[in-house]
């Protein structure tokens, strides 16, 4: 059976401050439980330690703590209006305009890709069942060629002879 130890009741008990019951039963637990016991002993020694050495301790000089709490507050506000001054917020925001001038000046001066000729040029150049774009389905490779003037020569060069087949007449 777990028992509870009172931790949080030996400090008031050494000071007096436990009504009857509860003075009780914590000396009751006490008389039974020896780590109790132990830490009740080491809490009285630190507390009879502490009220010894409490009238050694200096008083403490409170106009003069307060004189120097003032001079902190009134450096940290000072800090912060440093940066509303005209001298350092006008330059800093027109620096940041600048700079916001320059970064949509740069993007609208990008050169855009233009976009690839449509297929009704060929469309219009040829009915629509003979319609044969295998080529120019890959158009940005295609429009680089020189060979396009002779798109009629390229769309019959499965039917043209073989250098082989050339040859074999030759002979």
């Amino acid at each position: 059976m777990a028992t509870m130890h009172p931790e949080t009741e030996l400090v008031p008990l050494l000071r007096g401050e436990l009504n009857a019951s509860e003075r009780t039963q914590v000396q009751h637990h006490l008389d039974e439980c020896a780590p109790c016991r132990d830490a009740m002993e080491a809490l009285s020694a630190t507390m009879r330690l502490v009220s010894a050495r409490l009238e050694e301790l200096p008083t403490p000089e409170w106009s003069a703590y307060r004189r120097e709490l003032r001079l902190k507050l009134a450096n940290r506000t000072e800090a912060r209006a440093r940066w509303l001054r005209p001298s350092i917020l006008w330059p800093s925001i027109a620096t940041v305009g600048v700079g916001v001038a320059a970064l949509i000046l740069s993007l609208s001066m990008r050169p855009t890709p233009r976009p690839a000729p449509g297929m009704d040029l060929l469309a219009m150049e040829q009915p629509g069942e003979a319609i044969d774009v295998g080529l120019l389905s890959n158009y940005p490779v295609v429009e680089k060629l020189d060979m396009l003037e002779d798109y009629d020569v390229i769309e019959h060069l499965d039917q043209m002879p073989t250098a082989e087949s050339n040859h074999d007449t030759r002979s």
